[in-house]
């Protein structure tokens, strides 16, 4: 488990690498403590001790011989061990004897004094005694000062040993015994510090991988929003710009990838009505070809009733000009569907337009016959390219004719509306069934077969009319009315045409 979650945990890996650091800096800072206080206490004393030395001697040179006792015995219990050799090279038995009284006045002999010829001091007055009743350890004495005391003018030497075994001992023993405390704080501090430390470190850092995680996930909505100033923030802060840059990217991908999407369905979709269409149209040429190869066999061959070649002629010449006008249909199909196509708009008066073009249908309007009521004003100008506005406008004109029963009424009007020019066609007396009305748009679409053949449509009347209002910009819908079927187109008109 440790070492699950230290593979795979920063926090943890910092927290006890830091832990184990504070923890080895603390015992090496005790070690050096332990180490270096016997050898710092001795310096310090020493200097302590020469400098009182200096201060005893000249204290000793302005006091006689016969006084310095007391002073000598004052340093003594105080500062060191003493030893003072006189002019020949002899212990001052009485200022050595109370030097050394004052060493062992707690029972023990501590001090042994070897002078440097050799001499044993040790000798002193009262001194074997303490020989006996405890252990002694040889010092060997300090350097020496020399002085002459007031009333006498030999030379005394002084010597002065300071006595730091104790003190070392006992500054060993204080540090054995704080060593259990110190160690449990020196663990309690490691433990607190790394805790602190690497949340402090991973905090971030840990922060922007789980921002970066989102990333990968495409989930570009957190960011950074800590203000450091350093590499971390730094990072962040490019975090954020990268986060930024690729969700923008993703979607400016995603939109492009959309429009692909709806380039490749509307190619797939045209496609699939181009087959349909040749197909519809393979098929719609099928049947006049036949019927006119026959007939024009069954001429040749003399067969039966075709001996009248006058009047199947005639039909003949009706079953061509019927393939014809197919032909000029699914021309102008191709024309329009082909990637050059453009359209070349012109203002249009549409009142005038449609009423050239009733002028020029009167004669069908006649044939059946059919009550014509018409509301064109003039002056309602839209923006169009008048040869297929026209080529619309004719084939919605012919399907009200051909759609409409003898006696019936064929209602054209044109208007303004709101930002728009309208024209609707109204043919009374029939109408379209329900289910077959999203169809009528349909190439080759017939909701009456029958009827539509008889009428002599090429079957694209409505399918170009379509084409051609779509690549104006216009809107449209056919539905039935109360007492017919009506047509209505919508042509927006920019303000500059429609004053």
């Amino acid at each position: 488990m440790l070492r699950k979650k230290l593979k795979e945990s920063l926090t943890v890996r910092i927290f006890c690498v830091t832990s184990l650091i504070l923890l080895a800096a603390s015992a090496a800072t005790f070690g050096f403590i332990a180490w270096a206080t016997p050898i710092t206490y001795t310096t310090v004393q020493t200097e302590e001790l020469a400098l009182k030395s200096e201060y005893l001697v000249k204290t000793l040179q302005e006091t006689d011989y016969t006084d310095a006792a007391p002073v000598i015995t004052a340093f003594a219990r105080d500062e060191a061990d003493v030893a003072i050799v006189g002019p020949d090279s002899e212990l001052a038995d009485t200022l050595s004897q109370a030097a050394m009284q004052a060493s062992y006045a707690d029972g023990t002999l501590r001090v042994v004094t070897t002078v440097p010829d050799g001499t044993d001091v040790a000798a002193a007055a009262g001194a074997e005694d303490a020989v006996d009743s405890a252990p002694a350890y040889s010092v060997t004495m300090g350097t020496p000062l020399t002085f002459s005391f007031a009333d006498r003018p030999g030379r005394y030497t002084l010597y002065v040993t300071p006595r730091t075994q104790d003190g070392i001992r006992q500054a060993l023993s204080a540090l054995g015994r704080v060593a259990p405390y110190l160690l449990v704080v020196m663990l309690l501090f490691s433990v607190l510090g790394a805790l602190f430390y690497s949340r402090y470190i991973t905090r971030p850092i840990v922060r922007l991988s789980g921002i970066s995680q989102k990333m990968a996930g495409l989930d570009f909505s957190f960011q950074y929003g800590e203000r450091r100033q350093d590499e971390i923030g730094v990072l962040g802060r490019n975090l954020n710009q990268l986060s930024d840059r690729l969700s923008q990217a993703l979607g400016e991908l995603r939109q492009a990838n959309e429009a692909l999407q709806l380039d490749i369905d509307r190619e797939r979709e045209l496609e699939r009505q181009r087959l349909a269409f040749f197909s519809a149209v393979s098929h719609e040429l099928k049947t006049p070809v036949t019927i006119l190869k026959g007939q024009l066999s069954g001429m040749l061959e003399g067969v039966d009733v075709y001996q009248d070649r006058d009047q199947y002629l005639a039909k003949s010449l009706r079953v061509t000009a019927r393939m014809e006008n197919l032909v000029q249909e699914i021309l102008t199909v191709s024309r329009m569907e082909s990637s050059g196509f453009a359209l070349h708009p012109k203002p249009v008066d549409l009142g005038r337009l449609v009423a050239a073009l009733l002028v020029q249908d009167e004669g069908l309007f006649a044939a059946k016959p059919l009550r014509l009521e018409t509301t064109l004003p003039e002056g309602l100008v839209v923006p169009a390219d008048p040869a297929l506005l026209k080529k619309a406008v004719d084939n919605l004109l012919s399907n009200a004719v051909f759609y409409a029963p003898a006696g019936a009424a064929v209602s054209v009007a044109v208007a303004r509306e709101a930002g728009a020019v309208s024209l609707s066609v109204e043919n009374s007396g029939s109408h379209i069934p329900e289910d077959a009305l999203p169809h009528v748009f349909e190439a080759f679409y017939r909701a009456e077969s029958s009827r539509n053949r008889r009428t002599g449509g090429s079957g694209l009347g409505l399918y170009i009319v379509q084409m051609i209002l779509d690549r104006h910009g216009a809107a449209y819908r056919i539905e039935n009315t109360e007492t017919g079927v009506l047509f209505t187109i919508r042509f927006p008109v920019p303000p500059a045409l429609g004053t």
